[in-house]
């Protein structure tokens, strides 16, 4: 018999404490309960997706009370619950304001959960992943919906890119400079730190220019599953688009991390019918991952995108300038900064860090003839 795995989608119309616990508590109830993947008296780490130092209201972050949530339905099995994450761009010393922002610290103190700062690692397999993450039994992964300019959609499997510390996320750009390869490292870095259960924050998320400079959308939905790539298959099905059109979904796969085919995918809950989403916005880039592979391979340096930073937009913060891997991110005399896109690899991490929606995607001739 094929083996099979299991998604749960459950309705949620707003941030409501009691709407959005009874909403987490449904969709793992749908999965077999969270005794399924919490032991007694584990340890669990919690991990949201925290991009940067935004305020909920933004849609950047996952939603305090998405992770509050979890944490009391895991309170239940176990007190020993902690909440982590390592943003990209951002350092040991900055995590505080990330933290403090996005609301974790204000929860975590109101929940009495232990915040923890990657501020130790491990190395495995080459990559320099946080220490804690070798302390737990099991990790509770919580991605936000949302598009995303470099992989069209980031679900569970990205998430999981956060557990390596700090800016050496950056040099993992480095050495995957097209789409593909950037794929397959984090389908890489998913299948050695898989979580035991990934529930998706999609009641408020994003589309179009994600994962930070996007519009916001209220989908109204909590998604759940054990397996993370399921869980991002049927989110690529609700936008519109074919699972293994995502890359790290199609890697993740590949990597027998995970079921990606929708006919083995049992779905709880909402039908997948009644949930769809209607009209979903793809980054613009995503026509990259629309030309056929004779066609990109031959044309990927003539259709490109290409960041640029929007001078009245710009507050001089200087995550672009740090997170930068090629340090094409020049500061010039007069204190700004500038793309130098001779040297750019156009990973797009400054595009993705940056907090005030100061840098834009400009399209060479040939992406604004295909876009039209």
């Amino acid at each position: 018999m094929t083996a099979k795995s299991r998604v749960s989608i459950v309705r949620c119309a707003n941030y409501k404490q009691p709407e959005v616990e009874g909403a987490v508590k449904t969709a793992v109830e749908l999965l077999g309960g969270i005794e399924k993947f919490v032991k007694p008296d584990s340890r669990v780490l919690i991990k949201p997706n925290l991009l940067s130092a935004r305020m909920p209201e933004d849609g950047v972050d996952t939603h305090p009370e998405v992770v509050r949530a979890v944490a009391r339905l895991v309170k239940a099995i176990t007190p020993h619950v902690l909440v982590g994450d390592s943003p990209g761009g951002w350092g040991i010393n900055d995590i505080d304001e990330v933290y403090e922002k996005s609301g974790m610290k204000r929860v975590c103190l109101e929940e009495n959960i232990k915040l923890v700062k990657f501020d130790k690692a491990v190395m495995l397999e080459g990559f320099p992943f946080a220490s804690v993450i070798g302390e737990v039994d099991a990790i509770i992964s919580i991605p936000k919906l949302k598009s995303h300019v470099a992989t069209i959609l980031t679900g569970a499997v990205k998430n999981m890119f956060g557990t390596v510390v700090g800016l050496h996320k950056a040099q993992c750009h480095l050495r995957a400079p097209s789409p593909e390869k950037l794929a397959d490292i984090l389908a890489h870095v998913y299948s050695l730190v898989k979580p035991a259960l990934s529930i998706m924050d999609g009641i408020v998320g994003m589309e179009g220019e994600g994962p930070a400079a996007g519009s916001l959308r209220n989908f109204g939905i909590i998604l759940a599953g054990g397996d993370g790539v399921s869980l991002d298959a049927v989110f690529a099905t609700l936008a519109g688009i074919d699972p293994c059109k995502v890359p790290t979904t199609y890697e993740a796969q590949k990597r027998g991390c995970g079921i990606a085919d929708l006919n083995r995918i049992e779905i709880a809950g909402e039908r997948l019918k009644d949930v769809k989403i209607a009209h979903f916005k793809l980054p613009k880039t995503s026509i990259l991952f629309n030309l056929s592979k004779p066609i990109f391979n031959a044309g990927v340096k003539a259709v490109k995108f290409s960041p640029h930073i929007l001078k009245k937009e710009c507050n001089r913060c200087g995550l672009c300038f740090k997170i930068c891997p090629k340090n094409a991110v020049k500061k010039i005399d007069t204190g700004e900064y500038v793309v130098n896109t001779k040297e750019c690899i156009r990973c797009f991490c400054c595009y993705e860090v940056c907090p005030d929606k100061a840098i834009t995607l400009k399209k060479s001739l040939l992406a604004k003839v295909i876009m039209r």
